[in-house]
């Protein structure tokens, strides 16, 4: 989709979506290149605004999903306004990127912004910036102690030393880092609890350097130089997603013969872990380790929260116990994202517990042929991520499996279906009527 295409479409409003579809199971079989990562086309975006030309990224030749389309009409927004007195509305649809890594932006900006949302974005958690911006001059205006949108933000943000805990979202580092970035003196971000997420970081510092901004990191102290020329000579393209590669590297897993091509093998995505991952539980599920009494596999969801959904239903699918722990920020996602992955296994027939923080999942052996999951209808609760796992795990089902609301794809995949469709799965939309 052209940059035009993208910023000319009616944003008034927040997605539209709904809808049922039937996956009935099937093995898949092809090759696949999934869309350009997410978030390095989110970061992109941002330090080519600051280079003063979105051009500087290419979109690709797909259709853009909801939250990088949202990211460019509020950039677009920004460099269209030649008023500095001007109060604008940017509209974050429901991605909680846009909105996180834009708040700092606009303060370093001086820019005066009521930021508005859809979904439940205007309930995801914000007012660490508020102690983030504590003496600065920046003013954060919400609504009520129980929402944050819509948030009126006014003053300037000068360089500095900012304190940010590392429990909460990498975003808040990452949005500080890329608009720092454009701040006139030098700024020190530290980090004052353990990192959370840390991969997106230096993703963040890896697009950063190829904008032509360096920036160094010293015992969790980040240093950003002030005054960097941000330019490029020729567009930014990200790598494919592999956020997005692993709901197809799981279904390879269960069985399925995909090739997922063009895939960095030293990318900088976090979510490259899921290759290491799944061999792991593999390895684990083989070994005599697995058939000792208590003994269980872990994983550490801190680091790789949007794996989660589609990681589960891979360790559903193995004879082994496994314990995911760290998991208590999956509960802010766009939706309880812990609470539908524990429902969605349950009604797929595995059995599983979760606490506030953790979520277990016991695995059954299964014959290569035999049916893992049990045909069911699954509610995504509107979170693309669980749509996208309820249908890998539905190609080895007993029986149809129904998804509510599946076009929650459109948020970070819109070409999702068709890919699993040119791969022989079969996917029918069902007429619920109005």
């Amino acid at each position: 989709m052209s940059h035009n295409a993208v910023s000319k479409e009616n944003h008034a409003a927040g997605p539209k979506r709904g809808g049922i579809i039937e996956i009935t199971p099937g093995l898949l079989l092809g090759s696949v290149r999934t869309p350009l990562s997410k978030s390095l086309v989110h970061r992109a975006l941002i330090m080519a605004m600051l280079a003063g030309d979105l051009g500087l990224v290419d979109l690709g030749t797909e259709t853009v999903s909801e939250d990088i389309t949202a990211t460019f009409r509020c950039l677009q927004a920004l460099l269209d306004s030649k008023d500095p007195e001007e109060e604008i509305e940017l509209f974050c649809n429901e991605s909680g990127s846009t909105l996180r890594f834009l708040i700092p932006l606009v303060a370093v900006l001086g820019r005066k912004v009521v930021f508005t949302g859809a979904g439940r974005l205007p309930r995801r958690p914000l007012r660490e910036y508020e102690k983030i911006f504590e003496g600065t001059g920046v003013r954060l205006a919400f609504p009520d102690r129980e929402t944050f949108l819509p948030l009126k933000v006014s003053g300037r943000l000068k360089s500095g030393r900012f304190e940010v805990p590392g429990d909460i979202s990498s975003q808040y580092i990452t949005g500080l880092l890329l608009a720092l970035s454009a701040a006139e003196g030098d700024s020190e971000i530290v980090v004052t609890t353990r990192l959370e997420s840390e991969p997106y970081v230096e993703m963040t510092r890896d697009v950063m350097r190829s904008f032509g901004v360096f920036t160094a990191n010293n015992d969790n102290i980040y240093v950003i130089r002030g005054g960097q020329r941000i330019s490029r000579e020729k567009p930014y393209t990200a790598e494919p997603d592999f956020s997005h590669a692993a709901f197809w590297y799981v279904a390879g897993y269960l069985g399925s013969g995909i090739e997922i091509r063009d895939m960095s093998p030293c990318s900088s995505q976090g979510d490259s872990e899921i290759i290491s991952l799944l061999e792991a539980l593999r390895r684990f599920a083989e070994s005599n380790v697995s058939r000792t009494n208590g003994s269980c596999f872990n994983v550490d969801a801190s680091q790789i929260p949007d794996l989660i959904p589609v990681l589960a239903v891979a360790c559903a699918a193995t004879p082994c116990n496994v314990r995911i722990i760290n998991a208590k920020r999956l509960r802010l996602k766009e939706c309880d994202r812990l609470e539908a992955t524990w429902e969605m296994l349950g009604r797929l027939g595995v059995r599983t517990e979760q606490t506030e923080d953790e979520l277990w999942i016991y695995g059954e052996q299964r014959g290569l042929k035999e049916p893992i999951f049990t045909s069911c209808r699954v509610d995504s609760h509107g979170d693309h991520r669980i749509v996208m796992a309820a249908t890998v795990a539905a190609t080895r089902a007993d029986g149809p499996v129904q998804i509510i609301d599946f076009e929650a794809v459109n948020k970070s995949y819109p070409s999702f279906f068709r890919d699993f469709r040119r791969m022989g799965g079969k996917a029918d939309e069902l007429d619920v009527g109005e």
